[in-house]
Order: structure tokens, then sequence, then C-alpha cells
């Protein structure tokens, strides 16, 4: 009776995690199809006052594609209990070859980073353009190369953490053989990067695994810095920004401005709420060793909910961006929707005579 129980509760969990996981792939689905339509947008439809900022538009829409494709390959799955934290790869979930699996899930760790610290370098970069610092933001292969190269670099130091710091040892093995970790993976060849701070000898001790604080100390790290950098290139910008009120420039040019700048800051406000802040809580509750099942879902989902967002903030407040959404919708209107024309009596009589009824069956 025990045994059909448990069965149960484990076919139960199981149902629940599939839905969970078919919702994470259709939010990750829509995020890609709406940068797929930002991008030749921003090519085509960019106002000639925005410059060389547009290529870091489109750098971003063009990573955002990526990181949602890489993640409808790999489907990585998050667990947290107590002090552990395990990112897993399914080979019966991931399109991809076996053996790529390790190599997937720790450029999906790079391209979480790369995530963090993009924002703070748009920041950076718009406040160099409202400074007037043409030689760094010309358009140029240094400064392309330049701009582009920090995010990459950041996802290449976040990597290297997690591949050095947070692979399999005979710690984070004891996590794995617990009743409480996922039993559906058995000897698969799987990817993975796993923590666990606080292990649990088999005598009942307790001891400190350096390797995942040092490896989560580098990651910690690189999260504060972005966000300190974001924060303060975001302040310097607005300030900036505020005094183009009383410049002599157009208008057009100092409305162009603020749009940039309340698309920036809505599009930065995301990555904050579903990437950042549940990393924060997940980072606080490892240490305290008190983390559950429910955190590890909960930053997985929120992942899918920033590639589904992190595009809308920039199609709907600049205003060129706005009007060609809104003018391809009318279009569509236009081109598919049912028309009544004026000589048509379809749709408009409210009843007919016998009369007409029985003229119309008549037998000669």
């Amino acid at each position: 009776m025990a045994t059909n129980q448990t069965q149960d509760l484990i076919t139960s969990d199981s149902l629940d995690d599939s839905i969970v996981t078919q919702i994470e792939r259709g939010c990750t689905c829509f995020g890609m199809f709406t940068n797929t339509c930002l991008l030749p947008i921003i090519i085509f439809r960019s106002p000639q006052d925005i410059g060389v900022y547009k290529f870091l538009m489109m750098y971003i829409a063009v990573f955002e594609l990526f990181f949602g494709w890489l993640e409808l390959m790999t489907v990585p799955e998050m667990f947290t209990e107590g002090s552990a934290f395990i990112v897993t790869i399914d080979p019966d979930k991931a399109v991809l070859p076996d053996g790529f699996l390790q190599i997937s899930i720790l450029i999906y760790c790079g391209s979480f980073a790369t995530s963090l610290a993009i924002f703070g370098v748009q920041f950076a970069y718009r406040y160099e353009v409202l400074r007037g610092n043409t030689p760094r933001t010309s358009y140029s292969f240094f400064n392309f190369v330049f701009w582009g190269g920090i995010p990459l670099i950041v996802a290449l130091l976040w990597t290297l953490s997690c591949w050095v710091f947070l692979g399999r040892n005979e710690y984070v093995d004891m996590v794995m053989r617990q009743d409480s970790f996922p039993s559906n993976l058995g000897n698969k060849t799987i990817g993975f990067v796993g923590i666990y701070f606080y292990p649990r000898l088999l005598d009942g001790s307790t001891v400190i695994n350096w390797d995942s604080f040092i490896g989560m100390a580098l990651c910690t790290c690189i999260l504060f810095g972005s966000e300190t950098l974001m924060l303060y290139f975001a302040f310097k910008s607005y300030l900036i920004t505020k005094t183009l009120m009383t410049s002599t420039c157009s208008t057009s040019f100092r409305r162009l401005q603020w749009q940039l700048f309340y698309a920036l800051i809505s599009q930065t406000i995301i990555p904050i709420l579903f990437m950042q802040i549940p990393l924060s809580i997940l980072y606080v509750t490892l240490f305290l060793n008190i983390s559950i099942p429910l955190i590890g879902k909960l930053q997985a989902f929120t992942i899918s909910l920033y590639l589904t967002t992190d595009a809308l903030p920039t199609m709907l407040i600049i205003r060129p961006y706005r009007e060609t959404i809104l003018g391809f919708f009318a279009c569509f209107k236009k081109c598919f929707c049912v028309r009544v024309g004026p000589t048509t009596q379809a749709g408009t009589e409210t009843g007919i005579s016998m009369n007409q009824i029985s003229s119309r069956y008549v037998v000669p």
C-alpha cells in the first residue's frame, strides 16, 4: 500500500514537472518570436538619430535568440535542497547529442552571466554617447569588439568558475544519491553543474566544501559587479538625459533620447526581477542551508519569463518601432478581416417575407 502511494506521488510530481516544462518552452518560444520580429525592425526602422546604438540593440536581440535556442535544445533542470544546488540536462529531454551535454550546460551558465552583464554595458555605452565621447562610440571595428566583448569576457569567467569549481566531486555525488534528488536520471550521461556548501558525511559530521564556496564567490562578484555598474551608469545617464531638456538639441532628438532611456530602464528591470533577484534569494538560502526545491524550480521558470518579456519594452516604447508594429497589425486587419461592401445586403436584413420564400421555390 505504501509503495503504491509513493509511486502515485512520483507520477503526480512528474506530471506537474512536465506541465511546467511545457510552459517554460512556450514562454521561450514566444520570446524568440518577439526578438525575431524586433531584429528587422531595428535594422530597417531605426531613426537616424539613434546612430550606432542600433547595433548594440541588434547584438542583444541576437544573443537572446541564441539563449532561447540553447534553452530549447537542452531544457536545463534545477534542483535545490539545503545547501545544495544542482543544474542538470536530461538526455531524454535534450535535443543535442549526449557528448555535447556537458559543454552545453557550461555555455548555458555563461549565457546566464552574459544576460546579467549586457545591460550594464548598454547603460555604459548610452552614458558615453550622451557625454559626447565620439572615439568610444563611433562606428569602428575596435568599438564593436570592445563593447560586444565585455559580456563575452564576463561569460567566459563565469563559465570557467563553473567548470573548475562546480563540477562533479565526492560531495556533490552525495546529493545525487539522496532520495530527494530526482531519480529519473539513473545511469544516463548528463550535463551537470553542482554546488554543495555543507556536505554531511556518513558519520554525521558536517564539512565545508571549499570548491563550492570559491566558485560561488566568483559568480557572486560578477553578479554584484554587474548590478553596481548598471546602477551607476543608469544614474549618470539619467542626469545627462535630464539636462537635454534645457539644451539646444531638436525636440525630436530629445524625445528619442528619453524613449531610449525609458526603454533601457524597462528592459533592465526585467532581468533584475526575473534573474538577479531569484538568483540572490537562491544564494542566500544556500548559504544559510535552508533552500527548498521550489526555489530551484522558480529560478528555472523565471529565466524563461526573462526571455519572454525582455524585447517588449524596446518594441513598445520607442516610437518608430511601436508605429511599425501597429502598422503591421492594421495592415493585417485590413487584409484578412471580413469587410461588407456598400452594395451587399448580407447581414443587413432582419427578416424576409413568406412571399419571397415561396417565390424562390416555385415549380413550373
